[in-house]
């Protein structure tokens, strides 16, 4: 039984290593992130590297991501500007409503809300499978949406996953003191993995494999 504690394949090491490589995941996706305009790269490449993860096939979480980070950068870029200007005029449009008084208010607050919703659904697939693909960005973004409408409760998780630390700290007291440095040190990296685990499941995506559509 002792000798079975130093076994490099025990649960107990199975289970620390991978908390181990979602927490460089993590850091990385954090570091690489900070010049703004390289979060979608940064998220492809942790996306890629969650989805080795899941799959078993990762051989270090820093080179892999790495190298998937450097992989159409460009394209990457232009995803973060999409996302930014989706992002920033839904924003935008719910701290205007918030500023308006009446009950013509609250409704066009939730149509608002329902409608952003579904437009991050529609994106959620995009830098999620963008590591392996050859498609190009409008094709990208035709196949995020043709998936996402096929399965929307993993489309509808991805977005949870990643608006979970926001609402947390606009919403839990005191959370803006703990949320960002528990998300830097692990849970973008357990978000990243949730999210590909369940799209893996999801599409039966197999290891080395594309999306049908990227055939």
């Amino acid at each position: 039984m002792s000798a079975g504690i130093f076994r490099q394949d025990n649960p107990y090491n199975t289970i620390m290593g991978r908390i181990g490589d979602l927490a460089m995941l993590s850091v990385a996706w954090t570091v690489f992130s900070i010049p703004i305009f390289t979060i979608g790269a940064s998220t492809s490449a942790a996306c890629e590297v969650a989805r080795e993860i899941v799959e078993d096939t990762d051989e270090g979480v820093f080179r892999a991501f790495w190298r998937a980070f450097k992989r159409r950068f460009g394209t990457s870029c232009l995803f973060t500007l999409l996302y930014a200007v989706v992002f920033g005029l839904g924003a935008f449009d719910l701290w205007w409503i918030s500023r308006q008084s009446g009950d013509s208010a609250s409704i066009f607050y939730g149509v608002t809300v329902t409608v952003f919703v579904i437009v991050a659904m529609l994106l959620a697939f995009v830098l999620p499978l963008f590591g392996r693909s050859k498609l190009t960005a409008r094709e990208q973004i035709v196949q995020s949406a043709r998936l996402a409408l096929m399965k929307p409760l993993v489309a509808l998780l991805i977005v949870a996953l990643a608006a979970l630390p926001i609402a947390l700290m606009a919403l839990v007291p005191g959370a803006i003191m703990w949320v960002p440095l528990l998300w830097v040190i692990l849970s973008f990296g357990v978000s990243f993995w949730a999210a590909m685990l369940a799209t893996c499941k999801a599409f039966v995506l197999k290891p080395a494999d594309r999306p049908a559509q990227d055939q």
